[in-house]
This record gives structure tokens, C-alpha cells and sequence, in this order.
């Protein structure tokens, strides 16, 4: 269907809703598990909201807040500098650079805000105005199923397909750009020339982040950065860990 915001949105089964924009913005909702992935249209922004943590890219920066089920949430921003991280029962703010692991001062974003709306509708027209271009859009689209019961569509070079078992995947760009959410077990992850990122629930959850050289893992307990050849974290006690 068309909305009368100009996009357009694929109500699936599973619970699962994508959405898009006339240029190409995307958005996978998980109504089921409460994960939310966005792209925005030029792939400069992308976010990622999970029950183990959130991710937002934009530009050069990455930010990160990890869901600690005792409260303690880490943080971490992948910048210029490095990889700059903290917790929220730690007073200090550590910064893994070239140099190894040091102490700095550094702010970073307020993340509990659902803000892949922000990335989704980031350099997309979008309005009463451009309803009629989505309906164009949308009577275009290609729709398909394999003999594996797996359903396609294409719409304005943008592939959706789905799963009989609800596994839901976009590709954008010659696939140089990957959204991908599994609502039967709660696995999401993102690729775009720019950043990967994986995330996990259950019993063995995860959040993974790679940008370039730098690199952040949380298993629900455990936290770790990476930058080039230096490792730093926290342990499940929260205690700063140095890696080799």
C-alpha cells in the first residue's frame, strides 16, 4: 500500500512491516521482537534498535548503547580518535586510539529515543505531494514467489523478500547494502559499505559492530572494543580489562 506520507509499506507475515521511500529509504519493523532497522536514502545513516542495543551510524560516527538486563549499559563511539566507551556505573570515559587505552573526556548521544524515523525520513522527499509517485512506484513493482515458497519483490530497485518462516531481507544497490530480521529468533544484522553490524536474543545474545580497523562485541556480559591492534572493556564485573 501507499501511505499518505508519499511512502510505501509492505505488511508481511510474521508481524514484520517494511516500509520505503521514493528514494529508497528503508525500514524493517519486528512488531514481534521489537527490532527496528533503517537505512536511510543515500546510506549515509543507518540504525539499529534491539533488545541487546542500539546502533546508529551517521557520517564518520558511530554510536552504540548496549542493554544490560542488571542496568549497567555500556556506551561507545567510534570516531576519528578512535573508540571511546564508559558504562553507566563507571565514572571514567576510556579512549582506545593508536596509542592503546587511556582516559578522556567525551559526551555521546542520548539513544533510548526511537530514532530510526529520523534516519529513515534523513534526504527523502516525502509528503501529500508525492503520492502519486509511490502509487507509480508500487503499480511498477515486480512481485514473485520461488519454488521454495520464498516471496519477492522488487521495487524501485529495491529487493524484498521473505521466508516461509518469516526471515525477512532487502537488498539496495547491487546488494552493496543488506538489511536482514528473523522475527522466529530475534536475529537482526545491517551491511553497507560503510559499517556491519549483527545482533542476537535469547540465551546467547550479542551485539557486534564493525567500522573499518574498529570493532565493538557485547555478549550480554562481557564488553569489548577493539581499535587496529589494541582491545579494551569491560568484564562481567565491570571492571576495565586490557586485551593483547
Amino acid at each position: 500500500m501507499t501511505t499518505p506520507y508519499g511512502n510505501i509499506s509492505l505488511r508481511l507475515h510474521s508481524q514484520v512491516r517494511v516500509d520505503m521511500t521514493i528514494d529508497r529509504a528503508v525500514r524493517i519493523t519486528d512488531f514481534k521482537n521489537g527490532i527496528i532497522l533503517s537505512l536511510n536514502g543515500r546510506g549515509s545513516e543507518v540504525a539499529l534498535l534491539h533488545p541487546t542495543g542500539r546502533v546508529y551510524q551517521y557520517g564518520s560516527r558511530v554510536e552504540i548503547l548496549t542493554n544490560d538486563a542488571g542496568g549497567n549499559n555500556r556506551c561507545a563511539k567510534m570516531w576519528y580518535k578512535g573508540i571511546s566507551f564508559t558504562s553507566e556505573q563507571c565514572a571514567l570515559v576510556y579512549l582506545v586510539d593508536a596509542a592503546g587505552t587511556r582516559t578522556t573526556i567525551e559526551n555521546f548521544l542520548d539513544m533510548r529515543q526511537d530514532f530510526s524515523l529520523s534516519v529513515f525520513y534523513s534526504d527523502s522527499r516525502q509528503g501529500a505531494y508525492y503520492i502519486h509517485e509511490a502509487n507509480s512506484l508500487f503499480k511498477a513493482a515486480q512481485h514473485w514467489i520461488t519454488d521454495k515458497g520464498t516471496e519477492n519483490w522488487k521495487i524501485n530497485n529495491v529487493r524484498v523478500s521473505q521466508t516461509p518462516n518469516g526471515i525477512v531481507s532487502i537488498y539496495r544497490n547491487s546488494s552493496r547494502c543488506q538489511l536482514r530480521a528473523s522475527p522466529s529468533n530475534g536475529t537482526a544484522s545491517l551491511t553497507t559499505p560503510f559499517l556491519h553490524c549483527t545482533a542476537s536474543m535469547g540465551q546467547t545474545p550479542h551485539l557486534f559492530v564493525r567500522r573499518g580497523e574498529r570493532r565493538m562485541y557485547y555478549d550480554g556480559a562481557n564488553f569489548i572494543v577493539r581499535n587496529a591492534n589494541h582491545s579494551a572493556g569491560f568484564n562481567k564485573k565491570n571492571q576495565l580489562t586490557l586485551y593483547n
